[in-house]
């Protein structure tokens, strides 16, 4: 059973930043995840953020936050490499 994707205003507004093709490749790798979120292919856990998740998409990371009892993930951002992990500690 696949799971429901919510944006926070700021990974839309960044996603709409980024060219039509890397869009539409971000969109497809999140709808690939929210399908099965157990199989999770460059997914990895990270320490010593706010953020539980990142998911790689080729130069960006989808960082985001899984609820498995409400069966939901929650795209906090979307980011270019360069700046994904800029100012977190």
């Amino acid at each position: 059973m696949s799971y429901e994707v919510s944006f926070t205003d700021i990974a839309l507004k960044n996603l709409k930043q980024y060219p039509k093709k890397d869009q539409s490749m971000i969109l497809k790798k999140i709808g690939e995840l929210a399908e099965d979120p157990f199989n999770k292919t460059n997914v990895k856990r990270l320490s010593n953020f706010d953020v539980v998740y990142r998911l790689r998409v080729g130069n960006y990371r989808v960082l985001f936050d899984q609820e498995d009892v409400l069966r939901i993930i929650d795209v906090i951002n979307i980011l270019h490499r360069k700046t994904a992990y800029r100012g977190r500690s």
